[in-house]
């Protein structure tokens, strides 16, 4: 792929989802509402699900590995659960490959990683959406009891590193709720600042597409964010341009009022280049006024 340059937006991209929570509540009904979905079913549990989609019925790594020229078939790959995947099958398919790794756990762990990065960059090459489910594990943080995904130390790191969205799925006011926002009883990453959201009956017209509409939110909210990128270093490349033509006292004024109206993140920087530029020029700011004067 080409250099992208720092005016250019990003090209839009696959998203990764982990959605967790306790058995039961329907995971895997409602994260199989998304658009042309693939269920990786490793825990044996697609047949509960009232939602019925094409599923794989995986035993061990190689039965999703024999079938991975089928997914480009698809829009979505649901994994139930990342447990399964990454501590168990990844573990065994690793170990089975280079029995050195039995012994030592670091090196396994690196392996599993690997191995799981590939599968996950075939995936997003073929334009896959990913939703990995995983099962709630309450830990203590001193008095603190905080629930996060039930995967194992460095695959739970791993996970939650590459997923652009971590929902957790709790009871509210005795209703499924879907919580994306980090607290501190929960583990979170809403960067599509997506609000709680009530999970709809399944006999409700929303629920048939109710995964598919968060998919889509969060793929809308990181191509907003790169367009809004794309937008600041334009205005900072502008001013820089103002700053760097400064000649007479009117035009540092200007150039003042333009930054004091920006968001201090972009402006402070700017009047730090132009506080040198006026220093330069001999120009000292009047407090009273609010203007620049030789």
């Amino acid at each position: 792929m080409a250099i992208i340059k720092k005016m250019d937006s990003f090209p839009k991209r696959s998203i990764i989802i982990v959605i967790y929570g306790t058995p039961g509540v329907g995971k895997t009904s409602f994260v199989s509402t998304s658009e042309e979905p693939l269920l990786i079913d490793c825990d044996k549990g697609a047949d509960r699900s009232v939602t019925r989609v094409d599923t794989l019925i995986a035993s061990k790594w190689e039965d999703v590995l024999n079938e991975k020229d089928s997914f480009k078939n698809y829009k979505t790959c649901c994994i139930d659960t990342a447990k399964s995947v990454l501590d168990d099958y990844l573990s065994i398919y690793v170990c089975n490959k280079d029995y050195k790794l039995r012994s030592n756990k670091l090196k396994m762990y690196g392996a599993v990683g690997d191995e799981f990065k590939m599968f996950v960059n075939e995936r997003r090459s073929e334009d896959l959406d990913l939703v990995f489910v995983a099962h709630s594990k309450e830990e203590k943080d001193g008095d603190v009891v905080k629930v996060s995904p039930d995967v194992t130390g460095q695959s739970k790191d791993l996970l939650l590193r590459i997923a652009d969205q971590v929902g957790y799925v709790t009871m509210v006011n005795n209703k499924r709720t879907l919580v994306f926002d980090p607290t501190d009883k929960s583990v979170g990453k809403n960067v599509a600042n997506i609000e709680p959201l009530e999970i709809p009956d399944k006999f409700s017209a929303e629920f048939p597409t109710f995964m598919a509409g968060i998919i889509n939110r969060v793929k809308a909210a990181i191509n907003s964010q790169t367009e809004d990128q794309k937008k600041a270093l334009q205005e900072v490349e502008k001013l820089r341009g103002e700053i760097a033509a400064v000649k007479e006292t009117t035009d540092a004024d200007a150039v003042l009022l333009s930054l004091n109206d920006k968001p201090k993140t972009l402006s402070m920087p700017l009047k730090e280049l132009l506080n040198a530029k006026v220093k330069e020029l001999k120009f000292k700011f009047n407090k009273e006024t609010k203007l620049f004067e030789k």
